[in-house]
């Protein structure tokens, strides 16, 4: 019975010590509580930049591949062993030169045997043309007979028979001998086309051989290419367009090429061609972009980058992207209030962007509003913020550049007007130099 009492008693001891440092607990939470009230905000150390009005560029960058302006294939007109090909792969061709001879000895034979053909029929229709004569004397001897009642009807009805035969003959025997000089133009045509020379209809007079297909002692044939013709004096880039930007791209807008070819060199070229139809497995269209390629370096199947401004916005308000971030599925900036140092979430809506600046088309900021940088996804509203040295020192150094630019412009017309001749006299009615308005800032 001693035992029970004495055990209660300790457990009764042990509750009273829980109970009492359960208290002194309670009171430690809210005596922490009340300090840090009392405990002055630490302010955020804050990177912070001014709007700044800039040129803001609309540009895409494309990939495309060069190809010939114009390029053509050289066939025979006619099946013949070719004797000599006078151009290989990369050799330059001039109109009019002489490419290819072909062997012309079986078309020399036809020319040869046209012409025998035609003498024989010439010769044909001299001796028709006489027996017309004769044949017609007769008629009309016959017929003069006939009306005298001298001849019986049917001797001169043999003999007009016999005329109009005659000259039925005739017509076949001119019939011939047009044939004739037809079947002699084509061998002499044919005779011709063993020789082939370098022709084409526009452009520069100076073309590039692209590729060749065949060496001398090949029987060659229509249909069958001998060489390639290329026009590389100025090159053709074909680039796809996707659907989002193809309602921006014009005729005549200016582009930017480079390729791997020629590191650091920029090719200028123009939109010459936008195709009309989507392509349906890639949604895009197809431009043709014309480059100016005088020195020859470009060549076809060469793989670039397109580069066209689609749009362009002076003197637009813009400020670095760090300084956006979202709050609430909103994008906005922290604006630091520079009389109680505290900060402020402001909605934006933005425009262009590019790696280093960021288009702000609402709202319009003040020429002193403080827009945050490094450190504003530790603000809320309210909060207290400090501008750190370094963005004071680099809004000290804008300031000074922006005075000094000040003032050059100021003292360029007190220049100017110093040295007018003495012996002017005061202008008083005459315009006063102003000084020009600085451009727009580069990006």
């Amino acid at each position: 019975m001693g035992k029970k009492i004495v055990l209660l008693a300790l457990i009764a001891g042990f509750a009273a010590i829980a109970v009492f440092a359960w208290q002194r607990y309670q009171e430690s939470v809210k005596e922490e509580e009340r300090k840090a009230q009392k405990r002055p905000e630490e302010a955020v150390v804050v990177n912070v930049v001014k709007a700044e009005h800039v040129t803001m560029l609309d540009e895409r960058v494309y990939s495309g591949t060069t190809q010939a302006w114009s390029s053509f294939d050289i066939d025979p007109e006619v099946s013949a062993k070719l004797v000599s090909l006078k151009f290989d792969i990369g050799d330059k061709i001039k109109k009019g030169d002489l490419i290819a001879q072909l062997d012309d000895s079986n078309y020399n034979q036809a020319v040869r045997q046209a012409e025998a053909e035609l003498e024989v029929a010439k010769a044909k229709d001299v001796e028709v043309k006489a027996m017309l004569k004769l044949r017609k004397s007769q008629y009309d001897r016959l017929k003069l007979l006939h009306d005298r009642n001298a001849t019986s009807d049917s001797e001169f009805e043999n003999a007009e028979s016999a005329m109009k035969v005659q000259e039925a003959a005739l017509i076949q025997s001119e019939a011939n001998i047009q044939n004739c000089e037809a079947r002699l133009a084509a061998a002499k045509v044919k005779l011709d086309d063993t020789k082939i020379f370098a022709e084409w209809n526009s452009g520069s007079d100076i073309r590039h051989v692209g590729d060749r297909y065949v060496d001398e002692g090949s029987l060659v044939s229509p249909g069958k290419p001998i060489l390639k013709i290329i026009e590389i004096d100025r090159i053709k880039a074909r680039i796809p367009i996707i659907e989002r930007d193809f309602r921006f791209l014009q005729v005549g807008q200016q582009a930017e090429v480079t390729t791997d070819a020629y590191p650091g060199v920029k090719f200028a070229g123009t939109v010459e061609m936008i195709s009309n139809e989507l392509a349906e497995s890639t949604r895009t269209v197809v431009a043709i972009l014309s480059i100016p390629n005088l020195d020859f370096r470009l060549r076809p199947g060469m793989f670039v980058r397109v580069r066209i401004v689609l749009s362009e916005h002076r003197d637009t308000q813009t400020i670095p992207p760090n300084a956006i971030l979202t709050r609430n599925d909103q994008r906005g900036v922290f604006i630091l209030d520079s009389a109680d140092q505290t900060a402020e979430f402001v909605p934006v809506k933005t425009g262009l962007e590019d790696r280093t600046r960021v288009e702000i088309l609402s709202p319009k900021f003040n020429d002193n509003d403080l827009i945050v940088t490094v450190g504003n996804h530790m603000l809320e509203n309210g909060k207290k913020a400090e501008v750190s040295q370094l963005s004071r020192l680099h809004m000290a150094e804008a300031m000074a550049a922006e005075a000094a630019k000040n003032e050059k412009q100021s003292a360029q017309p007190a220049a100017a007007q110093d040295k007018q001749p003495e012996q002017q006299p005061a202008a008083e009615n005459q315009p006063q130099a102003v000084p020009a308005e600085s451009g727009d800032k580069a990006q």
